[in-house]
């Protein structure tokens, strides 16, 4: 059975959990042997990244380095731009989410992670959220801005682009990513797993 392969986008100051719980969730496709694999590997644009609240990543691709045709799937979890997130609104990453989804891909994103999948385009005449409590960035406003409709609601899914409005819906969103990879069933199956009850 061939892996789906996902590639994980880290700024600088990215939000630790919605990194961890795409890694974690598709991680557990491993606890299984009959379970289809999903491997998720990383992209940036410095060799080692930091999380806004302690973790480091040695990032397994730079991103001009990163074959898009290999990946089903791209995430891009928010940040803190007080943190050096700004870095993510690059144009390499707008033009990578631009071939993985007009290839058939799966963009998901969390938080402000949303805002520069909608700077590529791909959210024009479209629907997302993004966080609403941002100090220095009115971040729905910038969607409409981008031509996208907003909404303060938790997840969005549109045009196989997935947006939360926080890092409190992350593991939602991976639930909701891996679903799409390797269909309802086995999400649920991985669900149960990870929950540890059959209750």
């Amino acid at each position: 059975m061939a892996e789906k392969r996902v590639l994980l986008f880290l700024g600088e100051g990215f939000e630790d959990l919605e990194a961890v719980s795409i890694l974690s969730v598709c991680g557990w496709t491993e606890y299984r042997s009959h379970l289809e694999k999903v491997k998720v590997e990383t992209t940036g644009l410095h060799r080692e990244v930091h999380g806004r609240f302690g973790l480091r990543f040695a990032i397994d691709h730079l991103i001009d380095e990163v074959d898009p045709q290999d990946y089903a799937a791209l995430v891009v979890p928010g940040g803190f731009h007080s943190h050096g997130f700004d870095e993510a609104y690059c144009q390499p990453l707008r033009d990578l989410a631009k071939t993985i989804h007009r290839q058939g891909g799966i963009i998901a994103t969390m938080c402000v992670g949303i805002l520069p999948i909608a700077e590529s385009g791909l959210l024009e005449g479209g629907e997302a959220t993004s966080y609403a409590f941002s100090r220095s960035h009115d971040n729905l406003g910038r969607l409409r801005e981008l031509g996208c409709k907003s909404t303060s609601g938790p997840i969005v899914v549109w045009n196989r682009i997935i947006s939360c409005s926080g890092p409190a819906y992350s593991v939602d969103v991976a639930s909701l990513l891996l679903a799409s990879l390797v269909g309802m069933d086995e999400a649920k199956e991985i669900a149960l797993f990870m929950a540890g009850t059959s209750v």
